[in-house]
């Protein structure tokens, strides 16, 4: 056994001894929580059902939404719009600098 390899293991006793006298680590609870939980039945509930379900945790999320004032939304409207004016008059500047350098190449080379 190669130094490396008795260090993984010194290593790895040491973790184990440590989670020994520590208790079970959090995931490892959970994992036995879970398997403790009763499984759930094979009912399938209805499909009106479930979208009505899923309507009521989709409200429940939008309400705990921080939503941005009006004088957020309006400063952020303005600098997106900015951004995409500023970000098409580099890329047409861009295009327009290629455009020119083929046409010149054709040109030498014709």
């Amino acid at each position: 056994m190669n130094r490396e390899m008795r260090r993984l293991q010194e290593a790895e006793e040491r973790r184990r001894k440590r989670q020994e006298a520590t208790g079970p680590s959090r995931a490892e609870r959970r994992a036995a929580a879970l398997q403790a939980r009763p499984q759930p039945t094979a009912e399938r509930r209805s499909f009106p059902r479930r979208l009505r379900d899923y309507l009521h945790e989709v409200r429940v999320e939008l309400r705990k939404v921080t939503w941005p004032t009006r004088d957020q939304m309006v400063v952020f409207t303005t600098v997106t719009l900015i951004t995409t004016v500023v970000l098409t008059g580099v890329v047409f500047g861009l295009d327009v600098v290629a455009k020119q350098a083929v046409l010149w190449l054709v040109d030498r080379r014709g």
